[in-house]
């Protein structure tokens, strides 16, 4: 019951401490921040679902600059308007900035020690690890919907992650291009695959 109750209670001060504690605790990119913010916005505080947080991702993934700002943006409008928007950002990149100039400024004067750069690659390796949850967490909203509307979409929306991987892995498309390419896919899968499929009656 306890849960439940946070579940459903917000403010803006809750919204800025939350980003606030993200933006001290978010060591090792974007992989770890995205990690962050879905345990805390989807399954701690339950603010957003995890198919609205893959929305936001996609929103996030087509604008230009730092993704993870599009998603504090994005998701700050989303429970809270403009000022939620503002909030999430200062909580986010206050505490970020200033651990990040200081974590800069010490490196530069251990970073030629063998034990440093061992401690280095072993912390990428643990970040790599988080990164396949997060990974993992963003695409299952993505197959879950594929699979409740049938095998054909599911593999469809397979294919285009195995043709995006090849495309530009081998033949060097532009990031843009396969986001067009993507988007187009999509668009052709819910207009003659989903949308045409046949309806049960409830």
């Amino acid at each position: 019951m306890e849960t439940s109750n946070k579940a459903l209670t917000f403010s803006l001060k809750k919204l800025f401490y939350i980003w606030f504690i993200i933006g001290i605790t978010s060591f090792g990119g974007g992989a770890i921040t995205q990690f962050l913010i879905q345990d805390k916005f989807i399954y701690e505080y339950r603010w957003i679902t995890e198919e609205e947080y893959t929305t936001i991702i996609g929103i996030g993934q087509i604008t230009p600059g730092i993704n993870t700002l599009a998603y504090t943006i994005l998701i700050g409008r989303k429970l809270a308007g403009f000022r939620g928007s503002v909030l999430s950002v200062l909580g986010l990149v206050i505490p970020s900035a200033t651990i990040t100039l200081a974590l800069s400024a010490a490196y530069l004067s251990v970073n030629q020690y063998p034990v440093v750069q061992n401690a280095l690659k072993a912390a990428f390796a643990s970040i790599f690890g988080i990164s396949i949850i997060t990974n993992w967490r963003n695409i299952r909203p993505i197959l879950r919907h594929g699979k409740q509307e049938g095998l054909l979409p599911l593999f469809s929306f397979l294919l285009i992650i195995v043709i995006t991987a090849i495309l530009y892995r081998v033949f060097n498309f532009s990031v843009i291009l396969l986001y067009l390419i993507g988007s187009c896919a999509g668009i052709f899968i819910y207009k003659f695959i989903i949308k045409k499929k046949p309806r049960l009656p409830k």
